[in-house]
């Protein structure tokens, strides 16, 4: 466990502390870190240069946001484990789960262990080594072939831009959903080219979806009301989407069968975004619905036949993957005449996770939650 009192202490060596790293100061970013991992005392033990530019640029970004006592006038420490890092360290906020990998403890002393993803900045290309490995860390825990190998390598040089400006990622999940509503009001022009534009916008708005949420993994601003923000955006995206896309089947194909269809459609919607907010509201401290899957359904035993073909099937109601698709619908000029396939997938989706939501989080959901199901996959 990681000590509650840490010593950030300047290096002899000097080094560009003006240089950031995904839009933050190396000792701004290395005191954030450090609050996020549980740390509830820091103590700054900085060069003159040094403690001047942190009056000067980073105080103001750390004061009365971070839950944190920060004190640069430096006591001897009592006698408590404590960790001693220098200033300009690169580290990621994820070591600290492994910190027996990426820390030495000698007593009472942490102090990090200098290796080929945890160094000190010295040169530009340490800086360049950093943003790189930290642009990595998020593209390699991002599900799916799509958004790994196209919306990442768009959205992340649009992030790593974003970030020098300190731009809120709330902000930017708001000009997103902006994106996602025009896309449906193209739709409704229910022309060629305005639907090409249309599904454009709303691949557009899927690429945009992950810069929001890189910039706050960047700046470490990741906050329940940031993913209840960004699933507003996501599902009022969708819900308009296929909401002008029932709207032009049932003006273009009327009758009591495509009512129908589109009633079909809405009851699919409905469940499966009832199915997934039930149990974040119960159980989960994220706001994402991503948190349905990743903290839910990958914890439930494969042998339950509802839960498997959940797994198999799960890619395909991705956003990374219905929004490309979407897209090339929209190029044949008639994206509605595929309204009935997307209520017949959306009303079997949602049976299914409403039967998974009765049998995993009633009386017993919790102990589900609790339990590690990983050995019987």
């Amino acid at each position: 466990m990681i000590p509650e009192i840490a010593l950030i202490k300047s290096e002899k060596e000097k080094y560009n502390c003006e240089k950031k790293i995904c839009g933050l100061y190396p000792l701004e970013r290395n005191i954030i870190i450090l609050i996020k991992a549980g740390v509830k005392k820091i103590f700054l033990d900085l060069s003159d240069d040094e403690k001047i530019f942190y009056n000067s640029k980073i105080i103001r970004h750390i004061k009365n946001v971070y839950n944190a006592e920060i004190i640069t006038d430096v006591k001897p420490l009592i006698d408590m484990p404590y960790l001693l890092m220098p200033s300009n360290l690169f580290l990621q906020a994820h070591y600290f789960d492994e910190l027996p990998k990426y820390f030495r403890q000698r007593g009472k002393l942490f102090s990090p262990i200098i290796r080929h993803d945890q160094f000190l900045l010295l040169k530009d290309d340490a800086y360049n080594k950093a943003v790189k490995l930290a642009r990595d860390y998020i593209i390699e825990n991002t599900g799916g072939f799509i958004a790994q190998k196209i919306n990442k390598r768009l959205s992340i040089p649009i992030s790593l831009q974003l970030v020098k400006t300190r731009i809120h990622p709330n902000y930017l999940t708001v000009i997103n959903m902006i994106i996602g509503i025009m896309s449906s009001v193209f739709l409704l022009f229910d022309s060629y080219w305005y639907t090409v534009l249309g599904g454009f916008l709303f691949q557009t708005a899927s690429i945009m979806d992950g810069v929001d949420g890189e910039v706050a993994k960047f700046t470490f601003k990741v906050s329940k009301i940031g993913g209840w923000l960004d699933t507003l955006s996501d599902n009022l995206t969708l819900v308009l989407f296929l909401s002008v896309l029932s709207y032009l089947y049932f003006i273009n194909t009327p009758g009591i069968l495509s009512l129908i269809v589109v009633l079909a459609v809405f009851t699919g919607i409905i469940f499966i975004i009832g199915a997934m907010l039930i149990y974040l509201r119960r159980y989960s401290k994220s706001g994402s619905l991503v948190a349905y899957d990743r903290e839910f359904l990958q914890k439930l035993p494969y042998n339950d036949p509802f839960v498997f073909i959940t797994h198999k099937l799960k890619y395909f109601t991705k956003k990374e993957f219905f929004s490309i698709l979407f897209f090339l619908i929209c190029l044949t000029g008639r994206a509605y005449f595929f309204v009935p396939v997307i209520a017949i997938v959306l009303f079997i989706a949602a049976i299914i996770l409403v039967i998974i939501d009765i049998r995993y989080l009633g009386t017993f959901g919790e102990k589900y939650l609790k339990k590690d199901f990983t050995s019987q996959h």
